[in-house]
């Protein structure tokens, strides 16, 4: 039962070598330790690059355990639980571990503390790592290899400055999503291990992250030299958010203002990249080449990725989100009973390969959301819901091996009508596969007999200029000064007409976010941000977290499903392995479990 309270003092070396060994282990002294790795600046950087390692991790599976094993046959990204079951997505496929996200009611069944126990881990794992570069950059001994005293001290402070803006990113996620938590901010090794954790006030971590994002915004350039890793920008854009959450809107304009009104980053307008000679525009080349060295203007932060047969190791990170997002199309009937002469046997590698990848269909965007794009009848012009940036339309190869549209009575297989299960309260089983998903994650796996893999490794945006423009918007709009201009930038890349300064509102911020951000934005974090502003309750069915699940949710906001009252909790439960194993304190569970 101890086993959470061993990843809060887990050695962080473990981060570069494998998780499923013991740490106690006596190894070999030309293994890699830390305190043979961390005595130069080429050993933080080996161990900075294990760091953002375990960040880009959000995109991996998330029923892994580090130092455990997988707890289902099905794999989720971690960042599902950020993202998903909010006004804007539904589970589209049965799982007992997440079946909250359709049925919001159920996260109070024991049966889906997995993944939260596992989030939970993989979070503090990043804080310890963080904690181990802190505070062991601070040893007199390194020689940080910069030729003179302010070379030095500048390689230093941006080891520090990268480690601490990742902690300050980690517990974002942690706060946002289980509400106050251990605060901790020294390396935890055996000499100082811990049983009396305490769950210290949001508003006491909030200060250390501020503090943390502050330190990153003075000694980190504004663009580094490629975004794969973070920057100032990075910092300033999470410290915006930061200050909005804590009421101070003045402080968030004048943080993210460099940031927008600078020249380093733009909104892609113009088509860009390896893609850009394909049918497109620029909104979806952004997904293609999301690399400064694609020319990409607007990414703030990407995840680089490779497949294993070009990585040096024969491994390599790989994503989940295209698994997640994109529908099992294959499961339709009239996809199944294809066949082509040329692929006996690989009917289903041939279908993926040519509609850009296998999806699960775990995860649906809510007709809700669909609708949104009709504001003002824009569905038609909106660049961001054309056949381009969603599927409507499916593709097979005929017998000479010409592409051709898969139709069924002269009609798409694609539509947004609902099933009878998308309304069914007994049973959270929806598979609604003929529904339209999003283009962003597509990838489509080079070698043809790994067609139908579930992973995908393919450069990923993380971080986009457009959601600070969304952040700014929000803090001038709280300071009675518009911000419908930022906004509407957004707007015109889209094509979309622009709004005026009468409609402007959280509500429609937060309905142009979806337009723009669906399924790359942590929604679940937004709203109860704004649910908790001035003190409230993100648990009350009158907040805004509640009340656009209602709106906008067709299957997760129905009445018996939880969203229409004041005990459905909306932060996720504390780990009871954490509350059981942390003896020397009482450890108090988020209410409602």
């Amino acid at each position: 039962m101890k086993k959470i309270v061993y990843f809060l003092i887990m050695v962080s070396v473990l981060a570069i070598s494998s998780c499923s060994e013991d740490f106690l282990t006596e190894k070999p002294v030309d293994d890699i330790f830390a305190e043979n790795l961390l005595v130069n600046y080429s050993g933080f950087q080996n161990m900075q690059n294990a760091m953002f390692a375990l960040v880009r991790d959000e995109y991996d599976r998330g029923d892994r355990f580090y130092g455990g094993t997988s707890f289902g046959s099905i794999p989720f990204a971690k960042h599902v639980l950020f993202s998903a079951g909010a006004d804007n997505s539904w589970g589209n496929n049965r799982h007992t571990s997440f079946r909250h996200i359709s049925f919001p009611k159920n996260i109070t069944d024991m049966e889906d503390v997995e993944p939260f126990q596992a989030l939970f881990e993989w979070l503090y794992k990043v804080i310890n790592t963080t904690n181990m570069i802190i505070t062991r950059a601070e040893n007199q001994d390194i020689d940080w290899q910069g030729g003179s005293a302010d070379e030095d001290l500048q390689n230093k402070n941006t080891v520090i400055a990268n480690a601490r803006l990742v902690r300050a990113w980690a517990y974002r996620h942690l706060t946002y999503s289980f509400g106050a938590v251990p605060l901790s901010t020294e390396e935890i090794t055996g000499s100082n291990y811990r049983t009396d954790w305490e769950r210290t006030p949001v508003a006491e971590i909030r200060t250390l992250m501020e503090q943390d994002l502050l330190f990153a915004i003075a000694e980190l350039p504004m663009r580094t030299e490629n975004n794969t890793v973070p920057s100032e920008a990075v910092a300033r854009h999470y410290l915006g958010e930061l200050y909005l959450a804590m009421g101070r809107p003045e402080d968030a304009k004048t943080v993210l203002q460099p940031l927008v009104e600078g020249t380093e980053y733009s909104l892609m307008t113009e088509r860009f990249g390896k893609n850009a000679s394909n049918p497109g525009h620029s909104f979806i080349d952004l997904f293609r080449s999301p690399l400064y060295s694609d020319g990409n203007m607007e990414v703030l932060w990407a995840f680089p990725n490779t497949e294993p047969e070009n990585a040096a190791t024969g491994y390599s990170p790989n994503t989940f989100m295209r698994n997640m997002w994109r529908n099992y199309y294959s499961s339709l009937s009239d996809i199944s009973k294809l066949s082509h002469p040329d692929y006996p046997g690989q009917t289903i590698k041939l279908f993926w390969s040519l509609n850009a990848g296998k999806g699960a269909g775990r995860l649906a965007i809510s007709l809700g959301a669909f609708n949104l794009y009709k504001f003002k009848d824009q569905d038609a012009i909106d660049v961001r819901y054309d056949t381009n940036s969603f599927v409507w339309h499916l593709y097979f190869l005929n017998t000479d091996n010409q592409v051709y549209e898969v139709l069924k009575s002269g009609a798409s297989l694609i539509n947004l009508k609902p099933n009878s299960a998308m309304s069914n309260d007994t049973d959270p089983t929806i598979k609604q596969y003929n529904w339209p998903s999003t283009k962003k994650w597509d990838y489509v796996n080079p070698i043809f007999e790994q067609a139908d893999a579930d992973n995908a490794y393919n450069d990923m945006v993380y971080l986009r200029l457009a959601e600070t423009y969304l952040l700014y918007s929000e803090a001038l709009f709280k300071l009675g000064q518009g911000g419908e201009l930022w906004l509407n930038k957004i707007r015109e890349r889209a094509l979309a007409v622009p709004i005026d300064a009468s409609e402007m509102s959280i509500e429609m911020i937060l309905d142009e976010r979806s337009r723009e951000l669906i399924t790359e934005e942590h929604r679940r974090h937004t709203l109860i941000r704004l649910s908790q502003e001035n003190g409230g309750d993100e648990r009350l069915a009158s907040n805004i977290f509640k009340t656009r699940v209602r709106t906008y949710n067709e299957v997760s906001g129905r009445e018996v499903r939880g969203m229409w009252d004041d005990e459905t909790p909306v932060l996720l439960p504390i780990p009871q392995a954490f509350i059981n194993a942390n003896s020397g304190r009482v450890i108090q569970q988020n209410p409602g479990y």
